[in-house]
């Protein structure tokens, strides 16, 4: 896992300032190709082939084309005897080189046989050409920035920021982000000109011509139904393939059924223990040491734990709003930090996360509203209560009928709701003047499936993959989430709804297929947590109301021009007295109004409350 760079001009100064940002996402090595033409740049952490073989930017034997990547194609060997078999010759064993070599065998096409995450930069000389990739589902960033006949690209956008460019926000992701927690949804990011390739889409840059082609190589296809049996085969096969690696290989784990998954199946394929990594919160609601704790009786794994602690979070905050680039939509994405942190300070390298098992088997509860929708729409009512009344009896609330109610509604209606009750601290008028999505993509009435595609590819998983890949590479780890192997994804997709959620439960053959792997205190758990923080609470606590109040009474709060703040002083009034519970929201204007300052405004405020964070230095 690494930080790549590049641009198409000669600067060696240039390419060496954006590897030092890059620093964090690989400390190991450091590496520059520069020509007439272009400058690469790349910044290791070695994961396969330690050697200074795996040195990047990497060549053919000719040097015809260079290559600078992120991320690991866990197919790599069987690839590669079939490129030796046609003639290849290799110098190394890195997946990085089989890169090289599949894309001298098979041109472009060689995207679509490699399984892995990936971004990478190839340049072809005789074509003159470079050519940017991302896997799939973009589980690893790639961002770029186009302008006047030049192309800038990298894994991080304040790398891009190490060029002279104007710095602007771009106030229709601001907007869409504070109505309705879009972020990562499309190409736009939070930096206007600053853009991210998609997920399954490569971009080629004519170095004469100065042409720019995006494609999109990747379409999610439909399999035949696949069985529990045949799920568990998937399931298993995607885990071990994602033990391919030369340093130890350790997990996190929640405490609920998908990581307690992986750390169940890594347990019967590393012959030693290993380390998982946990999120607790001791005497809260919200706490699942307790299921941690019984995967730790089931398998031979050594657990470490953190929890979220005020003085750290003032300390950390600063650290962790560079580290994201952009805003996030929750206090959990801190949490995740904090459990990268603990892993760094254990000397872990190589992480496995349940990423992506929720957003393909249905496991939210919000998920209910949509398969009501389909009965609805088919108009099978007796069936529509009978689950209804299930949900309730196992739940015991009504939040899926209340959002199908809602999902129900006219645009129109809703945006009345919106503006004049849910959102009324929100400059809507700024929000329909600017935002390319008026309304919460989400909020309208489809079939699960639809729902389950819309949360894979531009909702839920874009973002939750770009919070772990930038709190795990903060802290110099790379994540791995077997949930999103291709193969996986496209059986699970392909699964009947009633198949996925019925009767009031969720995932139920996801379930069926892994009760032999798991604890059975985990496999029939009812309560459905998730990765939360308690963050109502959180946002209660005095020195976390004191430095709130300092940032909302300011005046550069005062005058942004995204929000009411007389209504937000009222509204986190209300929160602080016990009247209402709105933490995720008061997390966003914090979030927000700390992110303008560290990237546009170059205020010294919040150094009052934290510090600037850690060196990218491994202990």
């Amino acid at each position: 896992m690494c930080g790549i760079n590049g641009f198409n001009w000669a600067d060696l100064d240039l390419i060496k300032k954006m590897n030092s940002v890059t620093k964090n996402r690989g400390p190991d090595d450091e590496g520059k190709y520069i020509d007439n033409f272009v400058s690469l740049g790349h910044s290791r952490l070695s994961i396969i082939d330690l050697s200074p073989k795996g040195h990047q930017p990497m060549s053919n034997e000719d040097e015809t084309i260079w290559l600078t990547y992120n991320g690991e194609i866990y197919n790599f060997n069987e690839i590669r005897q079939d490129l030796i078999k046609a003639g290849h010759i290799f110098k190394s064993h890195t997946d990085s080189e089989v890169i090289i070599h599949a894309y001298e065998q098979f041109g472009i096409d060689c995207l679509s046989r490699f399984n892995g995450m990936w971004a990478f930069c190839i340049y072809d000389k005789n074509r003159e050409q470079l050519i940017l990739s991302r896997d799939r589902f973009g589980v690893k960033p790639l961002y770029y920035h186009l302008s006047d006949g030049k192309i800038i690209f990298s894994s991080m956008i304040s790398s891009i920021l190490s060029h002279p460019l104007k710095r602007q926000q771009e106030i229709s992701v601001i907007m869409e982000f504070l109505a309705f927690n879009l972020i990562n949804h499309d190409k736009r990011t939070f930096f206007k000109d600053i853009l991210s390739l998609e997920p399954g889409s490569y971009l080629i840059f004519d170095l004469t011509s100065k042409d720019v082609q995006i494609k999109q190589w990747y379409q999610l296809k439909q399999h035949p139904t696949v069985t529990a049996q045949e799920l568990t085969a998937l399931f298993i096969q995607s885990v071990k393939s994602r033990t391919v690696s030369d340093v130890p290989i350790g997990s996190c784990l929640s405490g609920g059924i998908d990581s307690s998954a992986i750390v169940c199946t890594l347990d019967t394929m590393i012959n030693q223990p290993f380390f998982t990594y946990s999120l607790i919160f001791p005497g809260k609601k919200i706490d699942e040491s307790r299921y941690m704790k019984e995967v730790g009786k089931f398998t031979k794994i050594q657990q470490q734990f953190t929890t979220l602690n005020v003085n750290d979070f003032l300390h950390d905050l600063r650290d962790f709003i560079k580290a994201q680039e952009e805003p996030t939509t929750g206090l959990s994405a801190y949490g995740q930090y904090c459990i990268m942190k603990l892993a760094y300070e254990n000397k872990a390298k190589v992480l496995l996360d349940g990423q992506g098992g929720d957003e393909i088997f249905a496991g939210y509860t919000y998920y209910f509203a949509y398969y009501y929708y389909e009965l609805l729409k088919k108009g099978h009512i007796l069936a529509l209560i009978k689950e209804m009344r299930s949900y309730h009896k196992n739940l015991k609330d009504y939040y899926p009928q209340l959002f199908l109610c809602f999902i129900l509604l006219p645009a129109k209606i809703q945006n009345y709701l919106y503006k004049n009750y849910l959102l009324k601290w929100l400059n809507f008028d700024l929000l329909q003047e600017s935002a390319v999505n008026k309304r919460d993509p989400r909020c309208k009435p489809m079939a699960l499936h639809d729902s389950l595609v819309l949360t894979l590819l531009y909702t839920a998983i874009p973002h939750l993959l770009r919070h772990e890949d930038k709190n795990s590479m903060r802290w110099s780890i790379e994540t791995r989430v077997p949930f999103l192997d291709f193969n996986l994804v496209e059986s699970a997709m392909s699964i009947p709804t009633t198949d996925k959620i019925q009767n009031g439960k969720t995932k139920i053959i996801f379930k069926e297929a892994i009760k032999n792997l798991i604890p059975d205190m985990i496999l029939h758990r009812k309560d459905k947590i998730g990765f939360e923080t308690p963050v109502d609470e959180f946002f209660r606590d005095p020195q976390i109301v004191e430095f709130c109040n300092t940032i909302f009474t300011s005046e550069q709060f005062k005058s942004r021009p995204f929000w009411n703040w007389k209504e937000i002083e009222r509204q986190f009034t209300r929160h602080r007295e016990g009247k209402s519970n709105i933490g995720d929201t008061i997390w966003k204007w914090i979030n927000l109004e700390i992110w303008m300052r560290e990237f546009f405004d170059d205020d010294t405020l919040v150094g009052a409350f934290s510090q600037q964070g850690h060196s990218g230095k491994r202990p």
